[in-house]
């Protein structure tokens, strides 16, 4: 009955991020429409559709304190980003090769796309700061089973870094921003019921009467999504603990599965947009910049914020589980990044090559838990005898 219940909350959450990056995903393209492509998906669609992992690991961590929320906010972060590094991708190059992209001038005309060329430069660049935000947090882990305060500013800083790199490339023309704004005005369509509108998060339509965006009103309709996220993932660690205790494994375990694919719906869903819109470099830029973000502020910031508040260092529990679970992601994003430098172009084939990683993985995290608890079962009988 309480799987039940967690699970049930899970869907709900899920559901209430999917609608909220809607709203998200349109004013953050408004706000981003001056900076080049693939650098908007690195920042804004990576820090926005990041927020459900920033948020949960908070709150396991300040929830539950310590062992089991950090590690469990570790496993959301991870699980996440295997879902993002493999996943994402492979839906975007099926989307854009069943579904097809938008036509330039057309609103719903789209034509099929067999292959597609991502600028390697995009790729090498968000690459580095990606294996080197993994390479800390894997040196972290090996220190030993505490992490303390100034591995979660090392953490920030190395986004810093990123951030102030991307940096450069913001601002684009006047013509093409133009363009940008002559599209939208065309795809305007016919308005939702305000009760529809409320139940899906529209807040640019609730609040503004879906006219086009000022930077005003898309920093309100980001923000109030921002709030809906947030809600969203207070019930999903909430659930991570409930489920935990349900299937008698450790939290580490339900938020590796549970909240790692419940936190990835805006990620998803943003980059798949991109990729159908034609955006490739963004649709891809957005789930390895999210990665990143995922790592460096996602957990650093908790963890910088929660040592300095308690004057206490963090214990890892399941360091060991951990730490193989770092490892085995920095080996994946090698292989993906590898993937993605080394053939001319994305095709189909890649996204087969990228799925099949992903259901290895999957494999893995099931048997790891049956493992868990088997052991978990003979150590309690031992204990009785």
């Amino acid at each position: 009955m309480a799987l039940a219940f967690a699970l049930a909350i899970i869907v709900v959450a899920a559901v209430m991020i999917m609608y909220a990056c809607n709203g998200f995903d349109d004013a953050s393209n408004y706000l981003g429409r001056n900076m080049k492509p693939g650098i908007r998906g690195a920042t804004i669609n990576a820090v926005g559709s990041s927020m459900p992992e920033l948020m949960t690991a908070f709150f396991l961590l300040f929830l539950y304190h310590e062992q089991d929320g950090f590690a469990a906010g570790i496993a959301t972060t991870a699980g996440s980003a295997i879902f993002n590094a493999v996943f994402i991708p492979s839906l975007c190059i099926f989307a854009i090769r069943y579904r097809g992209v938008l036509i330039d001038g057309a609103s719903t005309v789209r034509e099929k796309v067999k292959e597609i060329e991502i600028s390697k430069a995009s790729v090498l660049r968000d690459g580095f700061f990606l294996l080197m935000a993994e390479a800390a947090l894997i040196w972290f882990l090996g220190l030993g089973n505490a992490m303390t305060w100034w591995m979660g500013a090392l953490l920030i800083g190395i986004y810093g870094l990123y951030f102030l790199y991307l940096a450069r490339g913001f601002g684009s023309d006047t013509e093409e921003e133009e363009e940008e704004e002559e599209e939208d005005e065309d795809e305007g369509g016919e308005q939702p019921s305000m009760l529809k509108a409320l139940l899906t998060f529209d807040f640019n339509n609730l609040l503004f009467g879906g006219r086009d965006f000022s930077t005003l009103s898309a920093w309100v309709v980001l923000s109030l999504s921002t709030i809906v996220i947030a809600i969203a993932c207070w019930g999903l660690a909430e659930a991570v603990m409930i489920s935990a205790n349900a299937l008698r494994v450790p939290a580490y375990f339900t938020a590796l599965i549970f909240a790692a694919a419940a936190t990835s719906v805006p990620d998803t869903i943003l980059s798949v947009k991109d990729a159908m819109r034609g955006d490739y470099d963004d649709a891809i830029s957005n789930a390895v910049g999210s990665n990143t973000f995922d790592i460096t502020v996602a957990l650093g910031f908790p963890l910088l914020l929660y040592t300095l508040i308690f004057g206490v260092d963090i214990e890892v529990i399941s360091a060991a589980e951990t730490q193989v679970l770092r490892i085995v992601l920095f080996v994946v994003t090698v292989v993906v990044l590898g993937t993605l430098l080394l053939t001319r172009r994305t095709t189909v084939t890649t996204a087969y090559i990228f799925l099949v990683i992903y259901v290895g993985w999957t494999g893995y995290v099931i048997m790891d838990a049956v493992t868990h608890e088997k052991t978990a079962e003979v150590a309690a009988l031992i204990s009785h005898s």
